[in-house]
């Protein structure tokens, strides 16, 4: 189950990142409070957030977001240790949202992490397909 954990949540820096690549005028993340502003709001959604919460898990995604564009201005062009510095930020992440939501919360917080990982990988492998289809 770790290693799940541990893969998605790289998965998902890495896409994080991928917005980061891209020019300022370009990135459909946006910046780091606005990026954090719609994880937030996702969040209260799926997972019912009280008040509290909402207001714990936006300083968090805000605290993130802001260290994940820190470690990508110090690790840029060196894959490998953004890799390892968005990995180890995530898990901290995690850690510190598991004690703001219930074990309910965090359940459905990592079915729906899992679910957006699986549908990622699909989409990826039908992409390629058609390119490999087109290049043929």
């Amino acid at each position: 189950m770790k290693k799940i954990v541990n893969f998605s949540a790289a998965f998902l820096l890495l896409i994080g990142t991928a917005a980061w690549a891209q020019p300022e005028g370009e990135r459909r993340g946006g910046d780091p409070s606005q990026r954090a502003e719609r994880l937030t709001a996702s969040m209260t959604e799926l997972l019912r957030l009280d008040e509290n919460q909402q207001n714990q898990v936006g300083d968090l995604n805000l605290e993130y977001a802001m260290k994940m564009r820190e470690s990508f201005q110090e690790n840029q062009g060196d894959r490998e240790a953004m890799r390892e510095t968005m990995v180890a930020l995530n898990q901290e992440k995690e850690e510190k949202l598991s004690a703001i939501l219930s074990e309910e919360q965090m359940q459905l917080y990592n079915k729906k992490k899992e679910e957006f990982r699986k549908n990622s990988r699909e989409r990826r492998g039908k992409g390629r397909a058609k390119r490999d289809s087109a290049s043929e």
